[in-house]
């Protein structure tokens, strides 16, 4: 069942570590998860889980403790999905992404559901001028991206947050790579 998720991933979209072990480790010495949860690849929420979002209007109300047995997976508490793809980068996108412009002419690319509806990242033609475009080059405006490393922020509705610097800047000392986000509402990725 699609749930809202907040994604965080690697701006380099091929970027990955050996394992998402290490990944792992760098987000509990962050405090940003902290234990796992009895389904695999995902985990509870942080002590610092607060300090790195901003909410947005008014307050929510933030649940940390799964409501039912089942709810794992879900968007009802807020809790971590930590995923990478085996061996290519991903496009992630949902009902809800915006249709992305050509960076050449401007123009809507209309067929981007089509051409990338497997979510493999390949490049195509822009249809108005024949500049090539790629998934992992578009201005998504937050509501898709691409890679093969993603961490998920489930029960995070678009929009309703901002992650801080400092995560970002936590997310960079601890990995040596630049990081970004965006928004969907998915079923996730299954983990590796």
């Amino acid at each position: 069942m699609p749930a809202p998720r907040l994604v965080l991933t690697p701006r380099l979209p091929d970027w990955t570590p050996d394992n998402a072990g290490i990944i792992v480790r760098a987000l509990q010495d962050i405090q940003l998860v902290d234990d796992s949860l009895p389904v695999s690849g995902y985990y509870s929420a942080g002590s610092a889980f607060l300090d790195y979002l901003s909410f947005l209007g008014c307050a929510p109300t933030v649940v940390f403790e799964p409501p039912a047995s089942n709810s794992i997976g879900s968007g009802d508490f807020y809790h971590f999905q930590i995923a990478i793809t085996p061996a290519h980068s991903v496009l992630r996108s949902d009902g809800f992404s915006y249709t992305p412009k050509c960076p050449a002419c401007k123009e809507a690319l209309s067929s981007w559901r089509e051409w990338w509806l497997d979510q493999k990242v390949s490049e195509h033609s822009c249809p108005t001028c024949g500049a090539p475009v790629s998934p992992e080059k578009l201005n998504w405006r937050r509501r898709a991206g691409c890679g093969r490393l993603f961490i998920d922020v489930l029960g995070i509705h678009a929009e309703t947050v901002k992650p801080v610097s400092l995560l970002f800047e936590r997310l960079e000392q601890a990995t040596g790579t630049a990081w970004q986000y965006f928004f969907v509402e998915d079923d996730g990725l299954s983990s590796s």
